[in-house]
Order: structure tokens, then sequence, then C-alpha cells
């Protein structure tokens, strides 16, 4: 019997059972000693995309590190990464004894050492990350057996992939490749892997933005490529003939404001547009550049796409490095100055009060304490209504809103939660812009003109703007539609100075404001396709000097819708059905015979109101002065019998008025209207009354103290007040 198999088999027998022994050591090591996978599951660095895929802005992980996880790497890097770092990779059970042996040899006999890790070892090493000793290069040889027990080969080089240090504060391949070409993986060019392959052996030395002598690394690498036969000789040239300079690509930064909510929300994929929201930027900064000398240090703009809901660009600060500029709009409540108009137009077109051509007049009226006066101090008398609005005209607005009653723009700004105060806060001062709204929902609220009335959801980083999700119905599809023709077709001289910016702009409709000591200034224009808003001025609420929203941010809106128009086709609203041109009477008083028929848009179903209940004494006093009527006239007008019971009006004091004066006599000045008759009587509470011209200005010296004035008309309508003079 030959005596070698005896010992064959007993050798046999010894190795077998020396590795059970082994893998039963393991099993049981593994067990008490259990991969610490949290080590390897690291949160991803947050991204917000826009619509169309482009990066807007890149947050930080946890740890700090820059990381995004894929499972989509190019075949061509695996094979790289494998050539250069472990080319026995799919052969060994994650450590290659061949490798430790030469390398032990190599680093007993030179003063350089070398390693040995496999990639499995350098998994096992991001695990824990300690000295380099003996002690814990063993500890590190145990975790990648585990991990060779417990992954795939596959899931073990992803996890390379995904982990390993590219220099500085980058994980991972796909950030490396974000932050050293701004290429997605599937982008990158020979070359640009080769240069990726070399960094993590040492992420420090080889970093792309330090490392002097990269291209001698990455030809070498291309070299190794072109002998394994992975890429032709055409590859290799053009990959040793591609320059690269040290560099590192700051994160994108885009849109702050809106990205903040948008990493608030948890979303990645956004609706913003990238395009518009450079576009926008650019224009709003050249606008910015030329206002500064004025005082104005801040401006904000938001753009919706009206056919989606959606914002598409939003600048919270034009400047965060402009005074206060790292504020944000996006929360900023000011006083809106003229651009609450329109609705008070539209509410009026629907409640049958005006059509697009009614005769307005403008001329002073009083309220109590307030007077309302025009920008420019002026008053143009009779204006049709599409003037009116075109050219802003505040005693129109004022007038009308009065009239609307308690369908007023008061209870459609309740009606959306814009509105923080009771209506008596505001008075009639809230058809001026007394309310404070922000940009977002001012921009939000003309959108109802592309939209036939209604007020839909708006969609904002994910959420929707006041938590609304329901349609709102403010106005008719056919006040809508006449409200946005009569915003567009302001002419040259309503536009002044902004003409030169409107022409070749696609039509819009189109409305300014400017708040009290120009401390903010508005534009605004809307189409079937976009509403933009923009708000110019100070966070800190300083005034601007000498300027105003039509001449000096108009600019900003004809300028982007031009070049939206550049890059698709925008549309203006079509007009609804319900709309007939009809013979109107446009009289702003209702003759026995009307005096100016006229063709005019009328809104089926809406009956004109009756004129002589809704008149106000300082229009009829100012068409009786100036001619527009006669004594005849009203005599023989429908309004006779309204206007002979209607008391008179003080136009100035008002009932409550409080004076306060050091002396003992307080000269006041009293001044009533009444609706029909050229004489009133004022009485001081006296019993004696003293007989005066309606709208005539007399003062008297009143004593401290409280004091009932009366005024009487011809036909015995009597109105009496009450005020007090204190010492």
């Amino acid at each position: 019997m030959n005596k070698t198999l005896p010992r064959a088999l007993k050798f046999l027998k010894f190795t077998v059972s020396f590795f059970a022994i082994l893998f039963v050591a393991f099993m049981l090591f593994d067990a008490l000693f259990p991969l610490n996978l949290d080590k390897l599951n690291k949160d991803d660095s947050k991204v917000v995309y826009d619509k169309n895929g482009e990066i807007l802005r890149m947050k930080l992980a946890s740890d700090g590190a820059w990381r995004f996880h894929t499972h989509e790497v190019p075949e061509i890097l695996k094979k790289s990464v494998l050539l250069f770092e472990d080319k026995f990779y799919y052969y060994h059970f994650g450590v290659n004894p061949l490798s430790i042996i030469r390398a032990s040899f190599y680093n007993i006999t030179h003063k350089n050492r070398i390693g040995a890790s496999t990639i499995t070892m350098q998994v096992a090493r991001m695990l824990e990350a300690n000295e380099r000793t003996y002690a814990n290069k063993i500890k590190e040889i145990f975790r990648a057996f585990q991990l060779e027990w417990h992954f795939s080969k596959d899931e073990i080089l992803n996890l390379y992939f995904n982990l390993a240090p590219y220099g500085g504060n980058i994980e991972g391949v796909k950030a490396a490749a974000r932050f050293y070409f701004n290429k997605n993986l599937s982008q990158l060019s020979y070359a640009q892997i080769a240069l990726l392959t070399t960094i993590p052996k040492n992420p420090n030395k080889n970093r792309l933005d330090k490392k002097s002598d990269i291209n001698t690394l990455k030809n070498r690498v291309a070299k190794l490529l072109f002998d394994a036969g992975i890429i032709d000789l055409s590859a290799l040239k053009r990959a040793q003939n591609e320059p690269f300079v040290n560099t590192r690509l700051n994160a994108p930064f885009h849109a702050p404001s809106y990205t903040d909510v948008a990493f608030k929300n948890g979303i990645t994929n956004s609706n913003l547009n990238l395009e518009f929201q450079n576009d926008l930027l650019n224009i709003l900064n050249q606008t910015m550049f030329k206002l500064k000398q004025n005082g104005a240090n801040n401006a904000s703009a938001v753009l919706i796409d009206n056919k989606k809901m959606s914002v598409v660009a939003f600048i919270g600060s034009h400047d965060q490095s402009s005074k206060d500029g790292k504020n944000s709009s996006l929360n900023m409540k000011r006083n809106v100055g003229s651009t609450l108009k329109p609705f008070i137009y539209s509410l009026a077109l629907d409640s049958g009060l005006i059509t697009p051509k009614s005769e307005l007049i403008d001329t002073q009226i009083y309220i109590n304490e307030y007077v309302p006066r025009n920008f420019n101090d002026d008053f143009l008398g009779k204006v049709s209504a599409k003037d009116a609005l075109g050219l802003s005209l505040n005693i129109p607005a004022v007038n009308l809103n009065q009239k609307l009653g308690d369908n007023s723009l008061y209870e459609l700004l309740e009606k959306i939660n814009l509105i923080d105060n009771k209506k008596e806060f505001y008075g009639a001062s809230i058809a001026l812009g007394s309310p404070e709204i922000s940009l977002l929902n001012l921009t939000r609220l003309y959108t109802i003109y592309a939209n036939g009335g209604k007020l839909l959801p708006l969609e904002f980083a994910g959420e929707f703007v006041n938590n609304q999700n329901e349609i709102l119905n403010l106005i008719s599809p056919q006040s809508a539609y006449l409200s946005a023709k009569m915003m567009s077709e302001a002419s040259r001289g309503i536009l002044k100075n902004a003409w030169q910016y409107a022409q070749n702009t696609p039509t819009i409709a189109f409305k300014t404001g400017t708040s009290h000591n120009s401390r903010d200034l508005y534009a605004l224009g809307v189409d079937q396709n976009y509403t933009l808003g923009i708000w110019i001025g100070n966070f800190n609420g300083e005034k601007t000097s000498r300027l105003t929203g039509l001449n000096d941010a108009s600019s900003v809106v004809f300028d982007m819708f031009k070049l939206l128009s550049q890059k698709e086709k925008l549309n203006f609203m079509q007009k609804p059905d319900g709309i007939v041109l009809a013979p109107t009477c446009l009289d702003s008083f209702e003759f026995k015979e009307c005096k100016n028929m006229q063709q005019d848009e009328q809104i089926l179903g809406v009956w004109p109101q009756n004129k002589c209940q809704n008149l106000r004494s300082e229009e009829l006093d100012f068409m009786y002065k100036n001619g527009f009527l006669n004594k005849n006239d009203i005599a023989q007008s429908p309004c006779a019998k309204f206007l002979r019971d209607k008391a008179p009006i003080f136009a100035s004091l008002y009932d409550g008025q409080i004076f306060i004066n050091d002396n003992n006599q307080t000269k006041v000045m009293i001044k009533c209207y009444a609706y029909l008759g050229d004489e009133i009587y004022i009485t001081l509470g006296n019993g004696e009354f003293i007989k005066r011209q309606s709208a005539s200005e007399n003062i008297v010296s009143l004593a401290t103290g409280q004091h009932r004035i009366g005024c009487l008309d011809e036909n015995s309508n009597y109105k009496e007040i009450k005020i007090e003079i204190r010492r």
C-alpha cells in the first residue's frame, strides 16, 4: 500500500478541519462583532432641481459631506477603478494574499511604503476609520471577510463608489463628478474617468483642485485602459490630450428664498424654471443698478405659470450683498399702492356700476375726515372708466369702491384671507392700497384675469400658497376679460416715460403702484400664459427718492415679457361668451334723455345700476358748476325725486372731530354740499341759521367745548354733526 496516500488524506483532513474551525470561529466572531451598517448608510446631501433637471441648490449631508448615492456607475468607470485599485477584485474573498506578501516585502526593503488594501478592505476602513496599525489592519481584514460574507461583489463595489473619499468633504464618485466637472456620471469623458479613478488611493494628495502633476497620473490610468483593451488608440490620445486645470466648483446657489421652502417641504424636483429665473434676475439687476442712486436697494419678483398655477421664478432678494439683502420678500407685507384698483373696476363691471366707456367724475370728494387726492394733486373732471383705470386716478377708484357697498374690495380680500383688520380700520383708503399684502399673494391675485375670474390654488416649492387648495370665484369671466382689456389699452400719454419700454411688448394687462413716499414700487403684468409681479424699495422701509412704479419698475415687466415671447408663443386672454357690443348710455348723470350714447361692451345679464341713488353731492356740484347740467336738467331728471330728499354732506368738518388748541377761540372751516339748490343754511347750535352758497368755505371761531353744527338745504333736508374743541 502506498504510504503517501494516508498522509495526503491526513493532511486533507487537517486542512478541512483547520478551515472548518476558522469558519466556525469567523461565524462566532461575526455574531459577536457584527458589522455596523449604520456607518455605511450615510444620508445624502439634499438637492433641488428645476423643472428641466438643472440643479438649483444643494445642501450638505448631516455630517458636513457632499454625498449623492447612485446605483448607475458607468461600466467604463468600474473597469478603470478595478484596473487601478484591485484588478483581482472578482477573484479574491476580500483579501488578496499575494498583494499583502508583495507589499510586506516591499515595505521591508524600501523607505517609502505601499498598501495592499483591496476595494473590500477600503470599504471596511470606511466602517471604522482607525489609525494605521498592524492590529487595526487585522481588524480591517476581518471586516473585509464580513463584507464579502454579507454582500455580493457588485454591492460592495457600489458601496465603494458611493462612500470613497474624493478630497476635502467630497464623498462618492457622483459628488466628485459634480464638483470637479459639473457633470453627471454618464457625461464623463475618458480623461475625466481616469482622473476620478486616481483620487481615492490618496484623496488628500490626489484631489483634483490641488494635485499639481495630476495629468501624469491621468495618462497612466488611460494607458492602463488602453493596454487592457477597454479603450482604443483614438480614445487614448483624446484622453491624453484633454487638458485639466486644478479646480473645484462651488455648489449651485439659485433661488435661495424658493429653495429654502423646497428643502423644508422635502421636495427634489420643483416647478421652477432656472432659465426664467436667471433671465428675470438679470433684468432686475440691470434696473436696480440704475435705481440705487435714488435710494432703492432691494427688489423682488414673482413669475407664475397661469396654466399650471405654479411659481416658475421667484426672487426674494435680487442681491444678497446689497443693504439688508439677506432678507426676503417671501412673507414681507407692504402697502400695495394702486395695484388693487383693477379689482374695484372688476367688481363695478359685475355690479352694473360701469361699462368700459362710462363717464366718471374725477373731482374732490369728502368721506368724513378722509379727503383723497390724485397723485399729481389735480383733477380731470369727466373721464372714461377705462382711462380712469389706465391713469390710475384715485378719486374714481375710491368713489366706485364706496358705491359698491357690501360687495367692495374689502369683501373680496376678506374672502381670500388677504386682510388683517376690520373694514372700519381701512375705511375708504383701502381703494388706494392701504392693506399690507405680500408680493406673492398680490401677484397670485392678478392670475384671476387669466383664469376667468377664478382664484386657483397656487403651488410654491411643493406647497399651496396660504394652504388654499380650493377654487374661489371672485369675479365673472366677462368682468375678468373686460378689466384685463382695459389695463392692456393704456395709451402713450398714460404710460408716459414707460412707453419706451412697452414698445414691441406682447399684449399684456398692466398695472403699477406706488406707496406713500415712494417706499414701495410695484409693477404687474398678466397675459394668458404668465403673471409677473415686481417690487422695488427697501427692506427696512426707508423711502426712495422720486421713484414711481410706472416710471421705474415697469421696465422689468415689459422686458421680461419680451424675453418670454422670444422663447414661446404668448397669448392674450380670449373674449368669453356673454359680452355684447351694444348702444350704451355713458352719462355720469341720469338725464331725462341720454346725451352720450355710444357702442360699448356690456355683460349680458348685468343691468345698469340707478345712477341717481349712487350720485354724490360733490359730483353733482362739479357737473353743475362746469356747465354739464343745469337746474332744468336736474328738475326733469329721474334723479330729482331722489336728490330732493337727500341730506347735505359735510366736506369739512366731520362728525366726532376733536380739535386741540391753546387759545380760547379756535377757527374752523365749515363746508357743506347740498344735492339740490344753490344755497344752504348753517347753524352753530344756537338756533340761528346763516345763509351761504352750497360748497362755500366758511371760517368761524368757536370756544372751547362741544358744538353741534347743522346744515340745511333749500328742500328742508338737515344734517347735523358734533365736534369738540379742547384746550
